[in-house]
């Protein structure tokens, strides 16, 4: 079966991209703060915002009125699908949640809070720097720009998040996750990337941990 691919940036002009990238930059706040409070507490607070947003979602669906005004001050920074009243679909903002909770639920501290900084600026910067230079592209929506841009941008942030032991190991496990959500992000995997992203780079990290400190205590 030939994989569905869903164009995310023909119906998106540049400078809602940038109100886009802009929001999900701003989703390392989910990161930092977890470093800081309690995993109960920010659990609680993205709950509550994941209710609410599915219910913005699911209303707009059913309310004329609501979607008249949800794409009168939001369509600039929306995808197609994501207003698409023929199919019912959650917008990005709502997968980045779901995938902190995710990834927070699942994954020791610090690992969560490295993957979802992953998302938070790899994928913001390569979507930038795609649209702005990526000409050549390998895929739908996939340029050697955005892919390289989004390898070096990982690199940055993976080797500056916070670590366990600061050792070469380390450091080498950091690589591969690196390589290996790099490669998963340019294959345009069905499920949303900005649940893939996280999740793959945590779940490379975790196994990583397990193999090369088979005695850790997370």
């Amino acid at each position: 079966m030939q994989k569905e691919y869903i164009n995310t940036n023909s119906t998106t002009p540049f400078h809602g991209e940038i109100y886009r990238k802009m929001i999900h930059y701003s989703s390392a706040s989910i990161s930092i703060g977890y470093l800081f409070i309690q995993k109960e507490i920010v659990l609680l607070i993205l709950g509550i915002l994941l209710v609410l947003m599915f219910v913005v979602e699911f209303v707009k669906y059913k309310s004329n009125f609501i979607y008249d005004l949800y794409i009168k001050n939001f369509k600039h920074m929306l995808r197609e699908h994501e207003y698409d009243r023929n199919r019912f679909r959650i917008n990005g903002a709502s997968w980045v949640i779901f995938a902190a909770i995710f990834c927070i639920i699942l994954f020791p501290k610090l690992i969560a809070v490295t993957g979802l900084l992953m998302l938070s600026f790899a994928d913001s910067t390569s979507a930038l720097a795609g649209r702005m230079f990526g000409k050549k592209q390998y895929a739908p929506n996939r340029s050697y720009v955005g892919t390289i841009t989004f390898f070096v941008v990982g690199l940055f942030i993976m080797f500056l998040a916070p670590k366990y032991f600061y050792t070469v190991t380390e450091y080498t496990i950091v690589l591969i996750a690196v390589i290996v959500t790099t490669v998963a992000d340019g294959l345009s995997l069905p499920i949303d990337d900005n649940f893939t992203i996280p999740v793959v780079c945590c779940s490379v990290l975790y196994l990583l941990y397990i193999m090369f400190y088979p005695g850790i205590i997370f």
